[in-house]
């Protein structure tokens, strides 16, 4: 079950929350400012079919277009999509402001004992001032598969924080 864990700052409230890679987040409130901030998951990162061959890095764009380097073979079928969650508030009062958002520097993909880098996350919007209406925002990253990585379906899940003042 992924985590919300909310964090009171000297100013803005920040919002850490798991997003899965092939797993689903429930919609997280947070109050700040007079409204209620939502965080809702409606997409999972999902990387779709191929093959491991002689290893690589598999890219997903935030957009969701994937590429690769390397020997790795991408195969057709499966779903391929980045990661995206609408942020947005609810209720009266004055509206808060989606200022900021951290992405992870890495995190591993596991199926059984095997594992696999996902890094050099991207998101779109990215980094700063998202406003203060309902926002959809986008993730992709890299994926890296060793040469001859063994077949199976890794899942896992990564952070973002996005800060809501």
């Amino acid at each position: 079950m992924p985590l919300l864990e909310i964090r009171r700052g000297p100013v803005p409230l920040l919002l850490s929350l798991l997003l899965p890679l092939l797993l689903w987040l429930p919609a997280a409130p947070l109050h700040a400012a007079g409204k209620t901030a939502n965080v809702t998951t409606t997409r999972n990162l999902s990387y779709g079919r191929f093959a491991a061959n002689t290893g690589g890095t598999i890219i997903l764009s935030a957009a969701g277009v994937r590429s690769k380097t390397g020997g790795v073979v991408l195969m057709s079928g499966g779903t391929i999509t980045s990661a995206s969650f609408n942020l947005g508030q609810t209720g009266t009062g004055k509206s808060g402001v989606f200022s900021t958002i951290i992405l992870p520097n890495s995190v591993q993909m596991i199926s059984g004992t095997n594992s696999m880098t996902v890094d050099n996350f991207v998101s779109d919007p990215a980094g700063s001032v998202l406003g203060t209406g309902k926002t959809v925002v986008l993730v992709g990253a890299r994926l890296t598969v060793a040469s001859n990585q063994a077949p199976g379906n890794y899942s896992g899940t990564f952070v973002v924080t996005v800060n809501y003042q």
